[in-house]
Formats: C-alpha cells, sequence, structure tokens
C-alpha cells in the first residue's frame, strides 16, 4: 500500500484524482489537521483525516510499502522518524519546506536583503532558543538538525529536477531521485486567449518573490501592475503592507494588490487580463503559476540566477531575464512564442506525462 501525508492545501485533489486515474485501491490519502472542517481538500471518500495533536502512528504505517511524504513538514518528520523498517520513503519536496532550512540563505535580492535585516523571526530561526522551542512542541528538532532521522528516506522527487543535486548536497543526502511534479492545472491543446496588457509580479507575499527588488528595475513602467499578496509565510502581513505601501508609491493608481484568496477560476481570469508575468525568485517557486503562464502564452520574466530560468531555458521554453530584457516588460510574445510554449507545457506537465510518471512510482511500489 502506497500512504500519502498531505496537509490541508490545494494541490492534494489533484493528486489525488491523479494517482486513483492511474490505479485504485493502492493508495491511502492522509490529511494531517486539527480542523474539523478543510479549507482546500474536497470531500472524497479515499480521505482519511488525523489530527496532528494524536498521531496514530500504527494506523499511518498499516500495510505500508511506500510513504510519500508531500511536503516535509515538523510533523510529518516527528512519523519519519518511527518508521518500520520495511516501509520506503518519498519526500517529495515543494520547495520551502527543503529552502527554508539551507544554512546559507542566499534567495534574496539587494533591496529585500534590507527587510530581511529587521525580520526578529528571521533573526530567531537558526538560533538554539529556536531549537528548543521545536524541540518542546513537536517532539523533533528543525529540519535540518535532525539529518540522522533524514537518512531514513530513500527517494526525493523535486518540482525540477535540477533541484535535486542542491537539497541532497544540502542535507547530506544519499537518495535515489523520482521524476514527479504536481499538475494544478489541465494543459489541452486549446487555442490561446486574448490577453490583457496588465503585469503580474510574484505569487505571494513572501520576500523571496523579491518584489521591491523587481519595482526598482521597472520603476518607469506605466502599466497596470497585479501583486498576489493574499497567503505567505510566518510575519507575511508585515511584509505585505511593506510592499503595498512601496508598491501604492512607485506606480500610484497603477498598483493593485490581491489580498483575499482566489478560486482557480478567478485567479485564471486575473491572468487573462496580463501579458506579462515577473518571478523574480533566486530559489524554486510558483511553478503552478509559471506553467499556467507559460500555457496562455504569458512573457515570462525570471532571475537569472534561478535553477528555474536555467531549466526552462535548457527544454526550449521562451522566457527572459528581467535584467536583461526589462524593455520587453508589457509587450506581448508573438504567435509562433505562444505556440512553443504552450506545446511544451502540454508534452512535459500535461495530464499524460503526469499519470507516466506515476506509474513509474506504482511499479516501484509493486518492486518494494
Amino acid at each position: 500500500m502506497i500512504v500519502h501525508l498531505f496537509n490541508d492545501e490545494k494541490f492534494v485533489n489533484s493528486t489525488i484524482e491523479n494517482f486513483e486515474g492511474v490505479v485504485k485501491n493502492k493508495n491511502r490519502y492522509i490529511i494531517l489537521t486539527n480542523n474539523t472542517l478543510l479549507k482546500y481538500v474536497s470531500p472524497h471518500k479515499k480521505i482519511e483525516k488525523m489530527k496532528t495533536s494524536n498521531l496514530n502512528l500504527d494506523c499511518i504505517y498499516k500495510n505500508c510499502n511506500l510513504l510519500i511524504i508531500h511536503f516535509l513538514t515538523s510533523t510529518k518528520l516527528y512519523i519519519l522518524k518511527y518508521k518500520p523498517r520495511h516501509t520506503k520513503v518519498l519526500w517529495s519536496v515543494w520547495g520551502s519546506d527543503a529552502y527554508n532550512h539551507f544554512s546559507h540563505q542566499d534567495f534574496y535580492e539587494s533591496h529585500t536583503k534590507e527587510i530581511l535585516k529587521k525580520s526578529v523571526y528571521q533573526s530567531i530561526r537558526f538560533s538554539k532558543i529556536y531549537t528548543l522551542y521545536h524541540l518542546l512542541r513537536y517532539k523533533v528538532r528543525p529540519i535540518r538538525e535532525e539529518k540522522i532521522n533524514l537518512k531514513k528516506i530513500d527517494f526525493i522527487s523535486t518540482v525540477i529536477p535540477y533541484e535535486f543535486e542542491i537539497i541532497t548536497k544540502e542535507f547530506d543526502l544519499q537518495v535515489e531521485q523520482i521524476d514527479y511534479n504536481y499538475s494544478v492545472n489541465e494543459f489541452k491543446n486549446i487555442s490561446l486567449p486574448t490577453l490583457g496588457n496588465a503585469v503580474l509580479i510574484g505569487n505571494s507575499a513572501t520576500l523571496t518573490n523579491n518584489h521591491l527588488d523587481v519595482f526598482e528595475i521597472i520603476r518607469n513602467l506605466n502599466k497596470k501592475i497585479i501583486v498576489p499578496l493574499n497567503y505567505g509565510a510566518i510575519g507575511y502581513k508585515d511584509y505585505k503592507k511593506n510592499i503595498i505601501t512601496n508598491g501604492k508609491n512607485k506606480f500610484k493608481n497603477n498598483f493593485n494588490a490581491i489580498e483575499s484568496f482566489l478560486n482557480k477560476d478567478e485567479y485564471d481570469k486575473i491572468l487573462k487580463s496580463c501579458n506579462t508575468m515577473i518571478m523574480y525568485h533566486i530559489r524554486q517557486q510558483g511553478l503552478g503559476n509559471i506553467y499556467m503562464a507559460l500555457y496562455l502564452g504569458i512573457r515570462l520574466f525570471l532571475n537569472k540566477k534561478s535553477v528555474t530560468y536555467k531549466y526552462l531555458k535548457d527544454i526550449g521554453m521562451i522566457v527572459f531575464d528581467l535584467q536583461k530584457d526589462t524593455e520587453l516588460v508589457g509587450i506581448e510574445l508573438n504567435n509562433k512564442q505562444k505556440e512553443n510554449n504552450k506545446i511544451l507545457v502540454i508534452k512535459m506537465f500535461g495530464s499524460k506525462a503526469i499519470k507516466n510518471k506515476i506509474n513509474k512510482i506504482i511499479k516501484l511500489h509493486d518492486s518494494l
């Protein structure tokens, strides 16, 4: 049996649908939450809810040959700590579950670093006090300090294949790479939509978006600017206020912040009002949004330091370096460029590609 460990997150519904579409009666899906009602995960007869405050390890590991940890949290690390010897483990890395624990946080550009210096949370995250607090609360140390338990992981999948070496080197892991990534969108070969002329910046109210550095680069742009700031990490509300204040000062009435949760249809409508997306992360982040933008024909600007930029260029996507190609911000791609990106998204991240990857995971399970 394959046992999946999730939190109540947006990726869960599509993941269950994809696995069940490949094979039935081989998967269990456990949602770890103390909440009575689920916010993002839709009701499904296959879902098992389990309180993080009352974990039942015997239930989790019952008949479990392969445990898939979707986004490694402190609670899941505690579960991993008591893994039976016969159970193999796949850590499906989303991004922050690895990068937030890197010893050297080289993910910020100069203007964002100034905000980082003033963050109280950031200053204590790597302190002994935080380690003690974490140990008392979760019964495990922070992920970066639990190398013995991390060595119980057998396989790792990353959103971008190029991340595998980066992450395994950081945590000193000897594991096998599994090619798997999530699909939150259904990519079909449909006609390209008519786009608006707005510019979308970033995916969340987190410092790794390097918003202020983007604002400085495009400071003379006279276009409608849309900035999603409706969620983020601990302390994101203060960061959100900072970005809104700076954005309004620089771009006046052209600046538009998204501060409330949007469903997929609402977000897709906003995407189609744009012809440009800027994702200035240095670490991998926001790939679901990025793939959707490429599929719709939106011009994508990235940080040339990012593994995302290198990967997308290497597989043939037409993407742009914000520093080098600033004059193209707000200018729509031509139809040939749009078709190139759309076809590659369908080929590499469409439902057929995802199912092929799931089939390999099933075969891996069957071989254990």
